[in-house]
């Protein structure tokens, strides 16, 4: 294994083991080595997860080095390889609330670095406001000096408390991160408001589907009934109580009608009861969670897909139901009128009375056979968001990035007290002076130089690249066969 260079150097170190005589650098563009960091990812599911696990699949296609830092789960733990090579750091940190850890913002110090320095980080990118570690992770990155971005997937009020809190925290955060990323411009100015950040620095880069994972199947449909399909957290923010009204009013009004759920969440109950009440357990369907590999399968059997969100930046979920050919009723919230054509979505008001409403319409459409059949709606939503063009917007942010200088501290702790308020600008600069510290304590108790490089699985010069290239094909890396390969592949802390 190879050793870091100068001890106690800020920043990213020089790729010095590495054999680069047989590369042209002025040809070969510059390839990053990111760390995606948050609370939610696999096993655990959402648009999140699914989110960090395409852009990352896409950014090793293109050529960077992509590993992902989450908390474990159960007895998912240590380190995890999936597929193309992507590393996962599973780390023991506790679980708080809601899949997201709890912080003392030093604690996660001694680890992320350590992580840092082993895979010879250069940007970390952190994902989702609600995530404690996307917040750490950002704030440990800028004092080791390395680049920072940030997606936020949300969208926040201003006047309950948790908000309020919320936001707060999301200044302190983003006030000397490089670059924000959001998926709708309802999003970004939702978060240049919260987040009092330069509108500059903020780009939309919306979410996708995967084409080839949700195609349609006429022939799963019943077509002596309308089916209703709901794919969705059961939970208040995503409009379950709407939907609690909807099922009994439009299950009178037409007897050939049904509805298929999946999800799991709190508000579950809600929908048991309706059902136990009106006697409609032969017309709703509770399947419970999904798995990811299951959605489409629930998908296609439907005709109409209904998203009663109370609040959304995008909402994955009807881009998925509309690529399997589904007509998609939703809720007028958010980023969701940007999402797709008007011809492909029938927006409401998040009330019972304008979503009975509106599914009305499409079920008299689809009684007088006047909707797009299924072939042409996927067709026409396929090209419309795809990861790798996500991954090349990205690829671009990176490379704007990649560019700034990181802020020294002295700037750092002006931009803190000027930006933050009096009292919490004060109180994070501590914090910064006391993250600081503590990493020269780490440098000092554990040199980068005594801090082995681990063998790179993705990027130019990855491992997984090199066990898929033929033999006489593949270039000085250092390794003499696939078994060494493979070796280093296996080895872990």
């Amino acid at each position: 294994m190879g050793r870091r260079k100068g001890e106690g150097q800020k920043g990213p170190i020089p790729d010095s083991f590495f054999d680069f005589a047989a590369m042209n650098l002025k040809e070969v563009p510059r390839k990053q080595n990111v760390c995606m960091v948050s609370d939610f990812f696999y096993p655990n599911m959402g648009g999140v997860e699914s989110h960090i696990y395409q852009l990352s699949q896409c950014l090793i296609e293109r050529g960077h080095k992509v590993i992902i830092v989450t908390h474990a789960y159960g007895n998912r733990k240590g380190i995890r390889y999936l597929t193309n090579g992507l590393k996962v750091y599973y780390l023991p940190l506790k679980v708080m609330y809601n899949q997201s850890t709890s912080t003392t913002v030093f604690h996660s110090l001694p680890l992320l670095r350590y992580i840092f320095v082993r895979e010879r980080i250069t940007i970390v990118h952190s994902h989702s406001s609600f995530s404690s570690m996307a917040h750490d992770s950002l704030f440990h990155a800028k004092t080791m000096g390395l680049h920072t971005v940030f997606t936020d997937h949300s969208l926040f009020g201003f006047a309950d408390v948790s908000s309020v809190l919320t936001n707060k925290l999301l200044t302190i955060s983003l006030c000397d991160t490089n670059h924000i990323i959001c998926v709708s411009f309802t999003s970004k100015e939702n978060t240049v408001l919260r987040g009092a950040v330069n509108p500059e620095i903020v780009s939309v880069i919306p979410n996708a589907v995967d084409p080839t994972d949700f195609t349609p199947n006429p022939s799963k449909r019943d077509e002596n009934k309308i089916t209703i399909v709901v794919v969705s957290r059961l939970v208040y923010r995503k409009g379950i109580d709407l939907l609690g009204g909807i099922i009994p009013e439009l299950c009178q009004k037409y007897p050939d009608l049904q509805f298929l759920i999946g999800g799991e969440g709190p508000k579950r109950l809600v929908l048991e009861e309706v059902r136990e009440k009106y006697q409609l357990h032969d017309r709703v369907r509770l399947l419970g969670a999904l798995e990811h590999k299951d959605v489409r399968n629930v998908l296609v059997q439907g005709h109409i897909f209904l998203n009663t969100s109370l609040t959304e930046a995008f909402c994955m979920a009807i881009v998925e139901g509309a690529s399997c050919g589904l007509q998609v009723v939703s809720t007028r919230v958010g980023g969701i009128p940007e999402v797709l054509p008007e011809d492909l979505i029938i927006l409401c008001e998040p009330t019972v009375k304008s979503l009975c409403e509106g599914l009305e319409m499409v079920i008299a459409k689809h009684k007088a056979g006047s909707l797009p059949p299924p072939a042409a709606i996927h067709n026409r939503v396929r090209t419309l968001y795809t990861w790798r063009n996500v991954a090349e917007r990205t690829e671009k942010v990176y490379d704007r990035v990649a560019k700034e200088v990181v802020l020294p501290m002295d700037e750092r702790l002006n931009r803190l007290m000027s930006r933050c308020g009096p009292v919490a600008g004060c109180i994070f600069s501590l914090f910064a002076v006391l993250d600081f510290l503590l990493l020269v304590f780490l440098r000092w108790l554990v040199p980068d130089s005594n801090i082995d490089i681990a063998v790179d699985a993705t990027g130019v010069r990855g491992a997984w690249r090199q066990m898929s290239t033929p033999p006489n094909t593949r270039t000085s890396t250092g390794y003499d066969s696939n078994c060494d390969v493979a070796r280093d592949l296996n080895h872990t802390q």
